[in-house]
């Protein structure tokens, strides 16, 4: 693990050379395992238990280790420079010369041709693969085994820690090498356990983890597991891996000992401001002896240059009591402002006045009497950090960071900053021109740390970098400067689209639709722009629900208010739900004995539930069909019950939500390409969206299904019949598993019987024809019914649960497939199929 950029605390354990003899086999990688007593097929299907316990670990090392080195490099590597030795003559692993070969491969590289190059990248990637299956099972013990056949693990944590290192290095070096061009091939290698478990005993947040766990590259997570424990201390005590509990004890100064005096701005100077139609920014102005100062509130104009400030409130510079601010803050803030623009303003000399800026802690009214300063306020926002000339971060644990720091530490202190996992500071970041960090001596900005220079070969560390924050804040980093995303009701098209209609969706999922791909009823230009206008913005909403997966609010009501302002929608009326939850509050405050009835709770749990209710009536006709698959808990109110009361469902879910292409072709024997009608709310209730599925038939008398079991399409059920498999055709036989999610409802309690599976459905999210052996996502629905609107027939469900179902291409020869509780009839539904989901 030497090979990679640390932190600087080293991990407190090493990898101890386990191999009895020096690798030296001269033939192909896969031959090793038979010369040493070992047959592939028992390691493929990782059956270790037929092997003694102790010969299995150096095996393993030498074979996924140093045989993958002899592989796959082409200067064969002396074992001895992959060991070290310590003073009690013990072994262990090192890959401190690892670049050198990597850069001695480089260079043999040069005199190969392209198809010497393309060919043995291939073999290279072919042994890699091979390599990954047993790499990932051996180093994911006990999840990733049967602990009844494997009760020891194959290797230890540790060990199996450095195959996965090891084996992700040489595979980016073989693609950097021979094949740079190639952006599709990848190997998923296992996570990384071992080091985040690392990172929360050292005292990070566990929600930060999984954030890390979930998002990041294992060299990442090799970089944040040896930073050492977070530099500001926290009570971490309450929080999970989906939410982070911790909350400040109000605004703080910049030294605790600090005992200066604190400021709030002229509200009244505010108030006309505002009246003016223009933006109220503040400066502040120190004294000569540099004790105190003066809060100037400024008018802001057309083209008037300003820094809009983003912060964690509760970092210490959120005031819930009141606008104000200690001094000590204010000069620490001005004076950061000013570096940004130190050239500029040492121009016209020491009488220049300051860059102004905006803040919310002390430009938002707390005050119940200026509630409509604040509603105008928060409706402007996404336009005062669009029009910013910058935007300065300020987070406690990356200011720890210097000017002198490397930029990996500083972006490593960024990924695992409170900044990154708060809902407000999102589209603080999304419509930033530019980002800049505040740090112990100075201010950075992102750019420059993403573009400072690159790693080793072998380490794609600061690619992943670009990556990941490409595809949050784009605009800051290449200064692209687009429209927000359209409101899929406006009547123009617009030609460009929104920064963030791509948000956090794969290259895949970035490719230009087609339009023109054949329907069965001819478009017509403005057809077409209108389709493209209502697919940009449903693409949007997915990169929006994707990118705040993993973030956290203080306040439930915040979160619909967050993502209507990164989808410019109208929040006014979200805004008019909050003031009545904070009015019914503030009733209960002052009169606490009127409020302890059921009713009161339900009305409670009714307002909160408002702002989420009216942003999705906002997006009606643009609402991702896969949004009735996100994890629970869902809303209680009829006809919204499909949707989850939170998006903020954490890092793990952070991809769950799939971008759904807009056209879709029909099943055999039909060549029709379907345009997929929008979701949409039913007037009776419900999602309607547009998917395939299945209908149970009877269960035999007196039986219950099991949470795994098969459902044949043809109506006789005869085992001996054949099914015909040809391409776009369903399947005979589906297979269908329950999931067993938190959310989910126990199997005892829903599962099909005798005496309900006629009415129950399963709803086949996807719409890809490759359904044999291809686990696909479902749910399980109750039938209600049938609905019509507008001439068009849907049928009316409720959810049961969530499954996995997937077509199976014959019967085989299992028992099981016989037995009633796993076996039931049912029909098929096509592409085409009208669900409204509640």
């Amino acid at each position: 693990m030497d090979h990679l950029p640390h932190g600087g605390h080293r991990l407190p354990f090493k990898i101890p050379y386990l191999c009895k003899e020096p690798y030296n086999h001269k033939g192909e990688w896969l031959e090793y395992p038979d010369t040493q007593g070992f047959t592939l097929d028992h390691i493929r299907f990782h059956n270790f238990h037929h092997y003694s316990p102790e010969i299995v670990p150096a095996f393993l090392q030498s074979w996924l280790y140093f045989g993958l080195l002899f592989s796959i490099l082409p200067i064969k590597p002396a074992v001895s420079d992959f060991l070290n030795e310590d003073e009690r003559g013990r072994k262990f692993i090192t890959t401190s010369k690892l670049p050198m070969y990597l850069t001695k491969w480089k260079l043999h590289a040069k005199a190969l041709s392209k198809e010497e190059k393309l060919s043995l990248w291939r073999k290279n990637f072919l042994v890699l693969d091979e390599a990954r299956s047993t790499i990932n099972v051996v180093a994911g013990w006990p999840e990733s085994m049967i602990l009844s056949y494997n009760p020891l693990p194959p290797v230890s944590r540790e060990v199996g820690l450095s195959f996965v290192l090891l084996g992700r290095a040489l595979e980016y070096a073989n693609r950097q090498i021979l094949n740079p061009e190639d952006q599709e091939s990848r190997i998923s290698w296992a996570e990384g356990s071992l080091l985040v478990e690392h990172m929360e005993i050292q005292g990070w947040c566990p929600f930060l983890v999984a954030g890390i766990a979930h998002n990041m590259s294992i060299e990442g997570k090799y970089f944040a597991a040896t930073m050492g424990p977070p530099k500001v201390q926290r009570n971490h005590r309450k929080c999970t891996d989906n939410t982070c509990m911790y909350r400040s004890s109000g605004i703080q100064h910049v030294m605790p000992t600090c005992e200066c005096i604190m400021f709030t701005p002229d509200i009244d100077k505010m108030e006309k401001i505002l009246a003016e139609k223009k933006l109220p920014l503040l400066r502040f102005v120190t004294n000569s002896d540099f004790k105190g100062g003066k809060l100037e509130v400024v008018r802001g104009e057309e083209g008037t240059k300003y820094v809009a400030m983003s912060h964690v409130w509760s970092d210490g510079l959120g005031n819930f009591e009141g606008n104000s601010m200690p001094g000590c803050q204010l000069s620490r803030i001005q004076k950061a402002i000013d570096s940004l623009y130190h050239d500029e303003l040492a121009i016209h000399g020491s009488n220049s006045p300051s860059v102004p800026f905006w803040m919310d802690t002390l430009l938002i009214p707390n005050d119940p009497k200026l509630e409509k300063i604040k509603k105008d306020t928060i409706i402007n926002m996404t336009q005062i950090y669009k029009n910013a000339n910058d935007v300065l971060v300020i987070d406690s644990e990356v200011a720890t960071c210097s000017l002198t720091s490397d930029p990996l530490d500083v972006l490593h202190c960024i990924l695992l900053s409170n900044w990154l996992r708060r809902l407000w500071t999102l589209q603080e970041g999304v419509f930033a021109h530019s980002i800049h960090f505040l740090l112990s001596d100075g201010t950075t900005s992102l750019g420059a740390l993403m573009y400072s220079k690159d790693s080793n070969i072998g380490v794609p560390l600061k690619a992943w970098m670009r990556e990941y924050f490409k595809s949050r804040f784009a605009r800051g980093l290449e200064n692209i400067d687009k429209p927000v995303l359209n409101d899929a009701k406006k009547a123009d098209v617009r030609e460009e689209e929104s920064p963030l209609e791509f948000l956090a969706l794969s290259p895949e999922e970035q490719r230009p639709k087609d339009l023109d791909t054949p329907h069965e009823v001819p478009l017509d230009r403005a057809q077409r722009e209108q389709i493209r206008r209502r697919w940009n913005t449903e693409a949007a909403i997915v990169g929006v629900i994707r990118a705040i997966a993993d973030r956290v609010s203080t306040f439930q009501s915040d979160e619909a208010l967050c993502i209507a302002l990164l989808l410019d929608v109208d929040v006014s009326e979200i805004i008019g739900a909050q003031q009545k939850l904070k009015a019914w509050e503030e009733a209960k405050k002052a009169h606490p004995d009127d409020f302890k009835c059921p009713q009161a709770r339900d009305e409670r749990l009714k307002l909160e539930s408002e702002p989420m209710l009216i942003l999705l009536r906002l997006l009606d006709g643009s609402i991702p069909p896969g949004i009735i698959l996100l994890p629970g808990p869902y809303q209680n109110t009829p006809g919204f019950r499909w949707a989850p009361k939170s998006f903020l469902a954490g890092p793990e879910h952070r991809d769950t939500l799939s971008s759904y292409p807009f056209v879709i072709s029909a099943e055999y024997p039909s060549t029709n390409i379907w345009d997929r009608h929008p979701s949409s709310l039913c007037q009776g209730g419900g999602l309607r969206v547009v998917f395939p599925g299945l209908l149970l038939g009877k269960v035999k008398e007196n039986c219950y299904l099991d949470w795994a079991f098969v459902i044949d399409t043809l109506p006789s059920m005869d085992l001996n019949a054949k099914d015909e498999i040809i391409e776009g055709k369903p399947p005979r036989i589906w297979r269908c598993t329950y999931k067993n999610n938190p959310d989910s409802p126990p199997w005892t309690k829903v599962r099909p019987s005798w005496q309900n599976s006629t009415s129950i459905g399963i709803i086949i999210c996807s719409y890809q024809r490759q359904w044999r052996n291809n686990a696909l996502s479902g749910l399980m629905v109750r039938l209600k019914g049938e609905v019509i609107e507008k001439g068009k027939k849907s049928m009316h469900v409720e959810r049961i649960c969530k499954v996995a179902i997937m077509g199976a291409p014959v019967y085989d020869d299992q028992s099981w497939i016989k037995e009633p509780e796993k076996r039931v009839s049912g029909s098929w539904l096509p592409m085409t199929q009208q669900w409204c989901v509640d």
